[in-house]
């Protein structure tokens, strides 16, 4: 019986020890402090996913300033996907209309368990490089307007440009009234913007460890994720933790610069109300913590209905509206590629909402008065839909994009280069989507859906964006052997035009920003 227990004691000892050995010829990893992150491999790409970087921001956490994540365990595996943050079906609405819109199945795309425990990232390393230089990276910021997505989207699947030599990174951040909300007794609001900046605090820190670059960092992001962009090039918090920054398909947070952009404080009090009969002028905010995810997630959605959420003016991680921090040069020195697609606005214009109400809405706000110099711009354009979609894609995001784009260039010895996605796709369903908000994704992670119409144009497309985008994130510039992409001028307004053919155009925008003052 003893030789028995003996000889078990000895089988377990060596299938303990064949185990790890397996683990360690086929698993990568990295330590964080003491505790060793696995991850998996595939092909010539290490993964890494749902490795967290930072503590839960539940409980008393909940709207309190990130704090960096403290392992309790040995060992953490990294191989599957962490919850996605608190939030309602915006985005795969989004996702399932795109798709309805080519044709597709609708309901191709699976809402993801959502969780308020959500501060993690994904990182897909290249692991066959010949030279032993550090590696370049790419954080991605998702979109979604603040208040839905996540890092893990169809999209943003990092294996692929991982391969082209950077190391990619995707990361959750807290959204909606949990990563944006207002309260006279906390010390700061933009939670969202705080966690991003530990993200990148982990990532400085950590990042060597899988044969990253700390000094070579990039950050990128479009539609909401590229207004977090121009918040973080604008937050002294976030100075030294990226170099360079990619921002795609945004703009609307300083298109309309008078306006008071801080208005969650006036819906937060609301929703204090709401979820607890108190107003936020009273120190409420155990109360408000203690109230279960789903009720104030829900009750947000009721009360804030379709406002995006953005950072405010909390003097804490940000000093003063964006505009003013762009239009004086306060902020952190960066190279930069900005730009929009041509047809940003197409598939979110209303059938019930004409020209006229386009120019009503703004002479109600003081805006753009002007209307005969816009009437002229637009004579041309026979249907009204293709006019309020030519001159909203500049108000809201190509004129404004210019705007930050100018300022980098005159403020700093930083290049600045600006694009503009103007393929349409082959096809009838195509034609209606146009150069949608959004269709430049695929092209840059190489993630295009089964039901997109994927020509060999659409493949040359993607090459070459994917090869501006990694020399960029490489070296500061888009360009290698030869002088393809031109530095913005903005006297001609000058884009890199990803179409049939990519080449250097003037922006269609142009006089549409100089009539609105750009």
């Amino acid at each position: 019986m003893h030789n028995l227990k003996n000889n078990t004691f000895k089988i377990l000892v060596i299938i303990t020890a064949y185990v790890s050995a397996v683990e360690m010829i086929a698993s990568p990893s990295f330590y964080v402090n003491d505790t060793k992150i696995v991850g998996t491999s595939s092909e010539d790409v290490d993964i890494y996913l749902g490795v967290p970087y930072a503590e839960p921001p539940i409980d008393s956490l909940r709207w309190e300033v990130t704090q960096p994540k403290v392992f309790q365990t040995e060992r953490f595996v990294a191989d599957k996907f962490a919850p996605a943050c608190m939030q309602g079906p915006r985005i795969v609405n989004w996702y399932k209309g795109v798709a309805a819109g080519f044709g597709g199945d609708p309901n191709y795309i699976k809402t993801p368990e959502i969780s308020e425990d959500c501060l993690y990232l994904n990182m897909w390393v290249p692991n066959n490089l010949d030279n032993k230089e550090k590696i370049p990276v790419l954080i991605y910021i998702h979109g979604g307007s603040n208040r839905a997505g996540w890092s893990f989207e169809p999209n943003y699947i990092g294996k692929n440009l991982s391969r082209k030599g950077v190391i990619v990174i995707t990361v959750s951040y807290r959204l909606g009234v949990f990563g944006f909300y207002s309260h006279p007794n906390l010390d700061a609001s933009n939670f969202a913007l705080l966690d991003l900046i530990e993200s990148l605090n982990w990532v400085k820190e950590n990042i060597a460890k899988v044969g990253g670059d700390p000094e070579n960092i990039t950050i990128s992001g479009e539609s909401a994720g590229a207004t977090n962009v121009a918040h973080l090039i604008a937050s002294p918090l976030a100075k030294g933790l990226f170099n360079k920054a990619i921002h795609q398909s945004a703009g609307w947070s300083i298109a309309e610069k008078d306006i008071n952009y801080d208005i969650q404080t006036e819906l937060s009090d609301k929703l204090s109300k709401k979820l607890i009969g108190k107003t936020n002028k009273l120190n409420n905010l155990k109360e408000l913590r203690a109230v279960d995810s789903v009720t104030l997630l829900y009750s947000a959605e009721e009360i804030f209905g379709y406002v995006g959420y953005y950072p405010v003016i909390d003097n804490f991680s940000i000093f003063e509206p964006l505009y003013k921090s762009y239009e004086q040069g306060n902020y952190n020195h960066v190279d930069l590629i900005i730009g929009t697609n041509a047809d940003e606005e197409l598939m979110y214009l209303d059938k019930d909402y004409y020209l006229y109400d386009f120019y009503n809405e703004r002479e109600s706000w003081g805006f753009y008065t002007e209307t005969e110099k816009l009437d002229s711009l637009t004579s041309s354009i026979k249907n009204e839909k293709e006019k309020l979609n030519y001159l909203l894609t500049a108000r809201n995001w190509t004129c404004p994009s210019s705007f930050i784009a100018k300022s980098l260039k005159e403020n700093t010895n930083n290049q600045v280069w600006f694009y503009s996605f103007d393929r349409v796709r082959d096809g009838p369903k195509s034609r209606e989507m146009g150069a949608y908000h959004g269709a430049e994704l695929p092209y840059i992670f190489n993630t295009h859906d089964d039901w997109l119409p994927t020509s060999n144009v659409d493949i040359f497309i993607t090459n070459k964006i994917q090869d501006f985008w990694v020399n960029f994130i490489k070296t500061g510039n888009p360009n290698k052997r030869r002088t393809e992409w031109q530095q913005f001028d903005s006297n001609v307004f000058n884009v890199l035009s990803f179409n049939d053919e990519i080449s250097m155009k003037t922006s269609s925008s142009l006089d549409v920003c100089r009539v609105l003052g750009y």
